[in-house]
């Protein structure tokens, strides 16, 4: 494996300075994963409260649940690229709104209804990235040295406390040519020595000429610090 890419190697929390990249990707990036954070820190602290003016424990621990689950789920999705991060952001919005009615509510009878539709949502969110994980590892699987699309992709950093402590970075992919095209790219995490912490293949489709598309790649292990490079990127 060709693990020289300089130009795509940036510490996390580190502002790329490449001219593709810009706040706004980031931003919308580290703000999901905080919220997805927050929102599993609240769930779990929620499930443990007792009785409050009349509110069921048990009413308050399926919605946390419940909350816990699309947390998760809109963390998970942010790693598509595309209208699918949109779309599992706006599911995941109208389940903590739910969440939230049904616990101030206290409203028993609807809580199954709220933990089916969150259980579908992750089920949905899940089977996609694994659809779309699997078909850049295919892409990658015959590759060598670094790949055909190293030059379309940089990086930007987000600061692990926005991530709750996970590795991520956003992957800014532009179709420099004049077709159509679907990429894939191999991060990895490494820590102050060099070597590999983690590493994630992630991938975006249907991607147009000239258009440029944010990918958020994220680690599956917490670090206390890291380096994100590309390591591989494959169009085809």
């Amino acid at each position: 494996m060709n693990m020289s890419a300089p130009r795509a190697n940036r510490h996390l929390g580190q502002a790329s300075t490449g001219p593709r990249t810009g706040a706004g990707p980031k931003a919308r990036a580290g703000a999901l994963l905080l919220a997805a954070a927050t929102l599993t820190a609240g769930a779990a602290a929620c499930s443990s409260e007792k009785t409050k003016g009349g509110i069921s424990p048990a009413v308050v621990s399926a919605a946390a649940e419940a909350s816990r689950r699309a947390a998760s789920a809109a963390a998970e999705a942010s790693e598509l690229g595309g209208p699918q991060v949109s779309a599992a952001a706006s599911d995941a919005a109208a389940l903590f709104s739910q969440a939230a009615a049904v616990a101030s509510a206290s409203a028993a009878s609807a809580t199954a209804a709220l933990q089916s539709r969150a259980a579908a949502f992750e089920s949905s969110v899940s089977a996609q990235v694994s659809k779309s994980r699997q078909q850049a590892n295919a892409a990658l699987a015959g590759v060598t040295g670094s790949g055909n699309a190293l030059g379309d992709v940089t990086l930007t950093g987000i600061p692990t406390a926005a991530s709750d402590g996970f590795p991520a970075v956003v992957l800014t992919i532009t179709n420099s040519t004049s077709a159509k095209a679907n990429y894939a790219a191999q991060v990895d995490f490494l820590d102050s020595s060099g070597a590999s912490v983690d590493s994630v293949v992630v991938g975006t489709e249907d991607v147009a000429p000239g258009e440029t598309r944010t990918v958020l790649a994220h680690g599956a292990k917490r670090v206390s610090a890291a380096t994100a490079k590309v390591a591989r990127a494959q169009r085809y």
